[in-house]
């Protein structure tokens, strides 16, 4: 028996389900997030002690994954190369 990752049929599918699912949430969750960040207006968001700068980098971390949400979906088309996650990114700091 080799240690790791099973590689049989049985624990690919499961991997590739699992992985398939887990993404698809993912950007469930992003879009449940963003519509709720709309609801929210700049001094809401001032309110929760958020600088300016920060609402921006929030703003577009949370449209650029949304955008590849919709794009997941067939809802959005994509023209041109984007890295979704240069905003997203500043959310979470280095990749």
């Amino acid at each position: 028996m080799a240690v790791g990752w099973a590689s049989d049929k049985l624990a690919v599918d499961s991997r590739a389900g699992q992985l398939v699912f887990d993404v698809r949430e993912a950007l469930r969750k992003v879009g449940e997030f963003k519509s709720w960040l709309d609801t929210q207006d700049d001094a809401s968001l001032t309110a929760r002690g958020y600088s300016s700068g920060d609402i921006t980098v929030l703003r577009a971390g949370i449209f650029d994954l949304d955008k590849l949400r919709q794009i997941a979906a067939g809802q959005a088309q994509q023209v041109g190369n984007n890295n979704f996650f240069f905003n997203a990114g500043k959310l979470v700091g280095p990749l």
